[in-house]
């Protein structure tokens, strides 16, 4: 049996179980995408040609930046801390891939987080929006944006 998935530009997205995928419904390969978590825990936003972030030059908020390693890809976010008033937080990401030949290609997102969560204060088990990107594949390496 295949696994459901959604095309986005050069990339599939699998189908997770208690996730919403909000797209364009009209197209077989999506320019947009909405991947909300359960409880509102978290809402991911592609865009079809959407930059890759760039950490500002200067700013008047503090941030962390961190990347995860893993053998075909790094994922890095920059994280802009919460403001006093607000629950959450809007983090940008790209995920970098990598082929044998020494290619890559990358997608680029955005997540908003809901940091007054249990599961993610206590993190006893790995974010939805990290599990999501650690599931993407790109379609083909050539086919994407080559850095």
């Amino acid at each position: 049996m295949s696994e459901k998935q959604i095309l986005f530009g050069g990339f599939k997205f699998p189908i997770l179980d208690g996730l919403e995928y909000l797209t364009d419904e009209n197209k077989s390969n999506t320019d947009f995408m909405f991947i909300n978590g359960p409880g509102d825990s978290f809402s991911m936003y592609f865009e079809k040609d959407l930059p890759i972030f760039t950490v500002p030059e200067r700013t008047e908020r503090d941030y962390g930046l961190f990347e995860l390693k893993r053998r075909d890809k790094t994922i890095r976010f920059f994280c802009p801390e919460r403001r006093e008033n607000l629950s959450s937080v809007v983090w940008y990401f790209f995920v970098e891939y990598y082929d044998e030949s020494g290619g890559s290609c990358v997608l680029p997102g955005q997540v908003r987080v809901k940091l007054d969560m249990p599961s993610f204060i206590q993190a006893r088990e790995k974010p939805g929006f990290i599990d999501v990107l650690e599931r993407v594949k790109p379609i083909r390496l050539s086919d994407n944006y080559i850095i």
